[in-house]
């Protein structure tokens, strides 16, 4: 180290830890000044960080330019001859100057030189170059930046456009970029950008394993993806220098990064960040920085991606359910409709036995007429009542068929409110007559004040059928046994006067609407009351019943939010009990 010699004697005032600092590292830019800013030290860390050598600056004053603060005070009070700093010490942050016109962020102290009367006879300046600790900064905040970023909700490309903007703006990195890699191409495509001009969307790298194959505009890119490491190149030796159009940009002097994307260990793609020569040289020292943010990125791309998938599958699962659940009530549809019509092929007999007791009226008074013509007693008034008895008969006959046309028309599966006790009463339009020509009382108990349902009246009109029809096949299997055990000695006498009846009852209860059918029959066996609405399951002979009727009446009121029931004793028959919520 050198010294100037006209100076020589202010050199030995310099105290003992100042000494030390120069016999120290040389990280540290030491310089010495007089009062009048000439420099009177100049050590070997202030060549490396300014790049001055000592007989560049003894004795020559410090030149202004040579710090820019950035914070702190002003430069020029800081080299003046004043006051200022004769019992202080002062820290702060300024950008040096280099020879080259380059400039390096640094921090900086400016401690006064005091001799023994007590004196300020110029000052002390260390300097340090603190480019690692800035970069380290605005690292930990691009980290902490990016963590937000890839755990937003954001999709995968809008939060790799915010990621490079991220990168451009905190780190002053005038061109960053993102590949993803597409396994159905085989291909790496640019999914984010900063700094690059239009058409750089026709940029891809094809993936391979053969290094061989690589142009060498492409080498640096093989290699990082091939072996899972970062790689750099010379921004000019790589294609993507023909889609920057920043001119001011000297490409000889700017380098570009390749920083593989992995997911655990798959590849899922590569960060390119275009710097400067000396921030390449740190983020190659680095390299666990650019790790990390690599890391942070593979991280939320592979999240995102299984975010989407999921939410694809759970699209894709919800549209199949709704279709399965279409298939279902189609077939559910189908199955009710097939029960109509085997409950009406059941009762076939009954309802020609409807339609011929009115027929067999019709055919009375039209003999009547015809004996009454032939004995000239044909008078206008018996003619007239005749006749009126016809068409009210005739009538009769036209409403059973209106009426199994209804009942046996395909639903259109549509709610609208109704009464309970319409659909009841409409039963009696199909089976009314065959309950009376077999003898079974039916006692109707039906709230004039019900409250409606949101149903389908034709629906609730079968679920009903199917009960009461089920009740009347019970009452006639039941009779057969009283009659035998009505021979006996011993016969009960509940059982010499049973006789066959049905109790139909409807009310409200809370914010239900109920319907209890009961039936004095012989009971359903507890084993089997379970069972009961299962489908294809029947106490029935063969050839006498489905066992669909009640497994439909279930499905029926479960579609209206409502709930079928049955409570049975041996001997003392059923009670079915049907609740729908009121409307």
């Amino acid at each position: 180290m050198r010294y100037h010699n006209y100076d020589y004697g202010q050199f030995e005032q310099i105290d003992d830890l100042l000494h030390n600092v120069l016999d120290g590292s040389s990280e540290y830019a030491i310089i010495v000044t007089d009062l009048e800013d000439n420099i009177i030290l100049w050590n070997k860390g202030a060549e490396l960080i300014y790049g001055y050598t000592t007989i560049d600056m003894l004795g020559k004053q410090i030149p202004m330019d040579l710090l820019h603060k950035t914070e702190g005070l002003n430069s020029d009070i800081i080299f003046s001859n004043t006051n200022t700093f004769k019992s202080s010490i002062c820290d702060y942050k300024m950008e040096a100057v280099k020879k080259d016109g380059s400039s390096i962020p640094v921090s900086v102290t400016v401690t006064p030189r005091i001799n023994r009367n007590n004196e300020t006879v110029g000052f002390l300046i260390l300097s340090k170059d603190i480019t690692k600790l800035k970069l380290e900064e605005q690292f930990r905040d691009v980290l902490i930046e990016i963590t937000h970023l890839v755990n937003s909700s954001t999709e995968v490309t809008k939060m790799c456009e915010s990621i490079v903007d991220v990168l451009s703006s905190f780190l002053d990195i005038p061109i960053v970029f993102i590949c993803l890699f597409e396994p159905l191409n085989n291909t790496f495509s640019i999914v984010s950008q900063c700094g690059l001009c239009s058409g750089y969307d026709k940029h891809t790298c094809i993936y391979t394993v053969n290094e061989s194959w690589i142009a060498h505009d492409k080498k640096a890119c093989f290699l990082s993806y091939s072996q899972l490491k970062i790689h750099s190149e010379n921004l000019s030796s790589h294609s993507i220098a023909n889609f920057v159009c920043m001119k001011e940009l000297n490409l000889e002097d700017i380098s570009i990064i390749h920083v593989p994307l992995l997911s655990d260990i798959a590849l899922i793609g590569l960060l390119h960040i275009v710097v400067p020569i000396h921030k390449k040289q740190f983020l190659l020292s680095e390299s666990q920085i650019l790790s990390l943010i690599a890391n942070e990125i593979a991280a939320g791309v592979q999240r995102k991606r299984l975010e989407e998938e999921n939410r694809q599958y759970s699209e894709n699962l919800e549209r199949m359910v709704i279709e399965r659940t279409d298939e279902l009530r189609k077939k559910d549809a189908q199955l009710v409709q097939s029960g109509k019509l085997a409950t009406l092929g059941e009762m076939a007999t009954g309802i020609a036995h409807e339609i011929n007791q009115p027929l067999g009226a019709i055919n009375l008074m039209a003999q009547g007429l015809l004996i009454a013509k032939r004995k000239n007693k044909c008078s206008n008034e018996l003619l007239d009542t005749k006749l009126n008895s016809v068409v009210d008969q005739i009538d009769r006959i036209s409403k059973i068929i209106a009426h199994l046309r209804t009942f046996a028309r395909q639903s259109n599966n549509t709610k609208q409110e109704l009464n309970v006790n319409n659909p009841i009463q409409d039963v009696f339009k199909l089976i009314g007559e065959q309950l009376k020509t077999r003898n079974i009382v039916v006692k109707l108990d039906l709230d004039s004040k019900l409250n409606h349902v949101l149903a389908d009246h034709n629906k609730l009109e079968q679920v009903f059928l199917n009960i009461i029809g089920n009740a009347r096949d019970a009452l006639g299997d039941f009779e057969k046994k009283v009659i035998q055990m009505n021979t006996l000695d011993d016969c009960p006498k509940w059982l010499k006067d049973w006789e066959k009846s049905i109790y139909i009852k409807s009310y409200n209860q809370n914010d239900d609407v109920c319907v209890d059918i009961t039936d004095n029959a012989s009971g359903i066996d507890k084993q089997f009351i379970n069972k009961i609405f299962e489908p294809f399951y029947t106490t029935k002979e063969v050839g006498k019943g489905t066992g669909l009727g009640l497994s439909i009446s279930y499905g029926i009121i479960k579609d209206f939010d409502g709930t079928i029931e049955v409570d049975s004793e041996s001997m003392k028959g059923s009670t079915f009990t049907i609740r729908l919520p009121s409307k």
